[in-house]
């Protein structure tokens, strides 16, 4: 089973809060999940065991889930109808592109932690992959600032 189902889970039911009551909720709580996972994992970045990653990563992708299709649909609303598939293309591109530049990044920052020679390699990764988290984190907060200042009640 995949852990990303949590994703597929969450997401129906940021739909119905976001048609009951607005965007700003289920993309603020979605958010949310998301930096308190990130949180854990930056925490906890030397000691993780294989459960509490995926309990962690379970929360994580919820919150993607509940939050990621409340933002596009918000967004698309912005744009309009005669517009909606221009923006639509728009949004999964920039989506694409968010992927790849946040995957070479924490790549990046692992293999620069991986190259000193002071430490050993599973030390160095650890390292380098709890600094990772940490950028993830701060992304994540910069991201939950900028939904909570744009995203009207």
């Amino acid at each position: 089973m995949s852990l990303g189902f949590a994703g597929a889970i969450f997401a129906p039911l940021g739909g119905r809060i976001l048609d009951k009551v607005g965007a700003r909720k289920p993309i603020l709580i979605g958010t949310s999940l998301c930096l308190i996972a990130l949180i854990a994992f930056t925490v906890s970045g030397r000691h993780l065991t294989n459960i509490f990653i995926a309990l962690v990563y379970i929360l994580y992708m919820g919150g993607m889930g509940m939050c990621m299709g409340c933002v596009m649909t918000s967004a698309l609303t912005v744009v309009g109808k005669a517009k909606q598939s221009q923006g639509n293309a728009i949004l999964n591109t920039l989506q694409q592109f968010a992927g790849a530049i946040g995957t070479s990044l924490v790549a990046m920052i692992v293999a620069a932690s991986q190259s000193h020679l002071h430490t050993t390699r599973r030390i160095s990764t650890a390292t380098g992959t709890q600094e990772a988290f940490g950028m993830l984190t701060i992304f994540c907060i910069i991201i939950w600032i900028s939904y909570y200042r744009s995203v009207k009640k």
